[in-house]
C-alpha cells in the first residue's frame, strides 16, 4: 500500500484546528469579523486539500495537448 502523502495529513490537521477554533469562537460569542476570517481560512484549506487530492488521484491524460 502506498504511503499517504504528508500534504494531506498536514491539511487535515490544519482544517481540524481551524474547526476547533471556530467552535470556540462561536461558543464564546466571537465577533463576526473573527468568524468570517476563520471561515475563509477553512475554505482555503479545504480548497487546497481538494486540489492536492485531485493532483494525486485524478487520472492523468495519456498525452499533453500542445
Amino acid at each position: 500500500m502506498a504511503k499517504p502523502d504528508p500534504r494531506i495529513e498536514t491539511l487535515e490537521r490544519e482544517i481540524a484546528t481551524l474547526v476547533e477554533q471556530r467552535q470556540s469562537l462561536r461558543a464564546t460569542g466571537g465577533e463576526a469579523r473573527e468568524l468570517e476570517h476563520n471561515r475563509c481560512e477553512i475554505v482555503a484549506r479545504q480548497h487546497e486539500l481538494s486540489e492536492t487530492l485531485i493532483s494525486i488521484y485524478a487520472p492523468q491524460p495519456a498525452f499533453a495537448i500542445a
